[in-house]
């Protein structure tokens, strides 16, 4: 809970250091609806700019009036209306692009986990190996380019040289085989260019797992009694990947992060999009949502990890339990 408080607290704070006025874009909302112009001290628009500055939470109250009124509208799912879509909310806002969000990352990591465990394991049980070599400098290059910058080369080589793959969001989306057939030439891209970005994570832990778990007396053992290397290395793949399931959580905070990144480039409809709208146009209350799912998200997929790993490892029931 303390951590939930931090979390918000900062997310309050950092919007609120944007350069800029978050109250002139109101009043050019004003001017747009109005047609005329309008200046914060007109008494002909002041009723209507105060309507709005209540609707948006930009109120001229002290900092802790306007603390206490955003952790009110987060207990009561009241994040305000959006200044860009007004007078739609914020969080209607934030939910429609929710599940395109979230089906981009979780595809993208847990790919990433099951590959990045498999390379790691092998870089690790053959270390300073040609194998082992070979697969850190792929995955090091990898951790050093951003996600966007892997997709815009995937792009240009796959979508629009070759037109594998689509560029755009498709227009029409429905339960059709036609349509699920765009919606995956148009994921297929996004996904790889997320799993690559996480992949070095997942294949750096399980080798480093990997090379701490084989000096353990029960692979010598089974060493000595002759088993096949292959059946041993997959004994200790077992062993050694809870840690990595823990890291899950970590990289996939990271890895929407990374995603807002991408659907902002290929003007998707996930949360993505709304925030590079909102980050160009001022929109404070969007903004501020946003930075707020990303936070929960994260804090949610580690308390699910934490979860999943008790039930895997009894040694952690036993240390809680004790």
């Amino acid at each position: 809970m303390a951590t939930f408080f931090v979390v918000i607290t900062v997310n309050f704070i950092l919007p609120r250091l944007m350069p800029g006025s978050a109250l002139a874009v109101v009043i050019s909302l004003i001017e747009g609806q109005n047609g005329v112009a309008a200046t914060a001290g007109s008494s002909a628009i002041a009723l209507e700019v105060s309507q709005l500055e209540a609707a948006f939470g930009l109120t001229p109250a002290p900092w802790y009036v306007q603390y206490a009124h955003y952790i009110q509208g987060i207990f009561t799912l009241n994040l305000g209306a959006s200044i860009t879509y007004y007078p739609t909310p914020v969080l209607s806002i934030i939910l429609s692009g929710l599940p395109w969000t979230l089906f981009l990352v979780v595809v993208g990591a847990i790919i990433a986990f099951f590959l990045g465990s498999y390379l790691g394991s092998i870089a690790g049980f053959n270390r300073r190996s040609r194998k082992d070599l070979v697969i850190l400098i792929i995955t090091s290059i990898l951790a050093a380019l951003p996600s966007f910058v892997i997709l815009m080369y995937l792009e240009m080589w796959l979508s629009v040289q070759y037109g594998i793959f689509l560029i755009s969001f498709p227009s029409k989306i429905n339960t059709s085989p036609n349509s699920i057939m765009a919606l995956a030439r148009f994921y297929t891209l996004p996904i790889i260019a997320l799993m690559f970005t996480s992949l070095s994570g997942f294949v750096l832990g399980m080798r480093n797992n990997m090379l701490h778990t084989i000096r353990d007396n029960y692979v010598t053992y089974a060493e000595i009694l002759g088993l096949d290397r292959n059946r041993i290395r997959k004994m200790v793949y077992k062993n050694s990947l809870l840690p990595n399931i823990t890291a899950f959580a970590i990289i996939l905070g990271l890895a929407i992060s990374q995603s807002l990144t991408v659907e902002g480039l290929l003007t998707t409809p996930g949360v993505g999009f709304f925030f590079g709208l909102a980050l160009t146009s001022k929109d404070l209350p969007l903004l501020q949502g946003i930075f707020l799912f990303i936070a929960i998200m994260l804090i949610l997929s580690i308390a699910v990890v934490e979860a999943i790993y008790t039930i895997l490892d009894p040694r952690a029931r036993v240390s809680e339990s004790e």
